[in-house]
């Protein structure tokens, strides 16, 4: 039995014994699809809940968690499992997160922590690679309700949500533990493959002026737009799902072509290849339903995104309503960014980094700087007004860079991880994507910080 196995098995098991949980989760879509299969596998064993979705993990937030008897964390807790085993030493967690941190010492023995990243050697204090870091909240979770349902094909339709949140945090789906996944999947009928662009459902007009990641020259811009597709000879009032794979590819090559002339890092296999129908969800395609599951939390409405991942229908055109002021807002700061001539964003030797004042959209932002704009150095956002709470006045802080920097040495969780800690604050996540929260007026000593710690990183590679 694989050491993934036995862990799963553990979980499963801690987890039967109890019939009321409280569900712990991230707000991003990741986070969020894990929590929705996490409560959809307790709901089907006759297990109350109290499902929760949080920005962070921190001393307060687990010290109010000290009256529940099972506790189930997803998409964070690695960061906190020295916090959770000081305070939580006593009580049943589980613990399913693909987040890497420095960790000082292994799970108690109530306490599961199910984490790609690391394998727990019995009673040695010190972990290896497990079962490949490329392994989502929303994946884990999905293998963990697996084992809750009651027979071989138990929860199986659950696996259109992991989906999601792999594709939410951009993972491959065809490889690993998630093309096993897909697999089950695609054998059970829980989702259909489709060759086309990767723009979501919808008109044609309306899904490339709001497209972001792909993201384009004519984002944001109506006049453009029109004009493209008038040269290109495609009826923008129709929907992208009405057209055939031939017009598809054609829309593909001009938007192409076009963003070459721009200069903008516009791959082809990011704007077209194999999409997803989940065919037991609320929204069927899966782009559409992890985008719209992403702004429902990032915009403080997490309740309407665990709604979605319950199958409730009513709350489809709330949260699409929901998904389109995000991409307004997330075009609105693109456009202001790309207008301002380089003044929005300042070059240090080994970073780039912006404040934004937009609300919400601060590591999407970031990721689709990295991707589209400015691949040569990592990209780091700051957000006063996203970091603010009512604990006090934190800066919230997204960090993302290519898979190729990462190959050259550079580590953001690392990096993001030790800056925040000499300025009072906390961080970490992954290689190429990361965050973290800092004390208001430690920003610029943040930014000296990070940018000499990613020199020192690529020096050492």
């Amino acid at each position: 039995m694989s050491s993934l196995q036995r862990e799963l098995e553990r979980a499963a098991g801690i987890i039967k014994k109890h019939d009321y949980a409280r569900v712990v989760s991230h707000y991003d879509a990741d986070g969020i699809t894990a929590a929705g299969i996490i409560c959809n596998a307790l709901i089907r064993r006759g297990i109350q809940f109290h499902a929760t979705i949080t920005s962070k993990l921190d001393g307060h937030f687990v010290q109010e968690m000290g009256n529940e008897e099972l506790i189930i964390i997803a998409d964070m807790g690695t960061a906190q499992m020295n916090l959770i085993s000081e305070i939580l030493k006593d009580k049943d967690v589980v613990i399913l997160d693909h987040h890497t941190t420095s960790l000082r010492s292994s799970p108690s023995q109530s306490h599961v922590l199910i984490n790609p990243n690391y394998a727990w050697q019995s009673s040695v204090e010190k972990t290896k690679p497990m079962y490949g870091s490329e392994l989502c909240a929303a994946g884990i979770s999905y293998l963990v309700a697996r084992l809750l349902g009651d027979d071989e094909r138990g929860n199986v339709d659950l696996a259109g949500l992991a989906i999601a949140g792999t594709l939410g945090d951009k993972l491959p789906l065809d490889r690993g533990i998630n093309g096993l996944i897909l697999d089950e999947a695609l054998k059970e009928g829980v989702v259909t493959p489709r060759r086309g662009l990767k723009l979501g459902d919808g008109k044609v007009r309306d899904l490339i002026l709001l497209s972001t990641d792909p993201y384009t020259p004519l984002a944001g811009n109506i006049e453009k737009v029109d004009e493209f597709l008038s040269e290109v000879g495609i009826d923008g009032d129709k929907r992208l799902e009405e057209l055939g794979e031939e017009d598809e590819r054609r829309l593909c090559s001009a938007l192409l072509s076009i963003a070459g002339e721009s200069k903008m890092e516009l791959r082809e296999e990011a704007l077209f290849g194999t999409t997803y129908i989940l065919n037991s969800e609320v929204v069927k395609n899966a782009l559409d339903f992890m985008r719209m599951v992403d702004a429902c939390g990032r915009f403080g409405k997490a309740g309407i995104g665990i709604g979605l991942c319950l199958r409730e229908e009513v709350l489809v055109e709330e949260a699409k309503s929901l998904y389109m002021v995000f991409q307004n807002k997330l075009v609105s700061e693109l456009n202001r960014i790309e207008g301002a001539k380089g003044e929005a964003m300042k070059e240090l030797p080994n970073i780039y980094y912006l404040y934004v004042q937009e609300k919400g959209i601060t590591g999407v932002l970031a990721g689709i700087i990295a991707e589209y704009i400015s691949r040569g150095k990592p990209v780091i956002v700051l957000n006063r007004k996203d970091g603010a709470n009512e604990h006090g006045g934190d800066t919230k802080i997204s960090a993302r860079c290519s898979k190729n920097l990462v190959r050259k040495g550079i580590d953001l969780a690392k990096a993001l991880e030790h800056a925040a800690s000499e300025v009072g604050g906390y961080g970490g996540g992954h290689p190429v994507a990361s965050g973290a929260s800092i004390p208001e007026g430690a920003e610029e000593r943040f930014i000296t910080a990070v940018d000499r710690i990613i020199g020192e990183q690529i020096r050492a590679s």
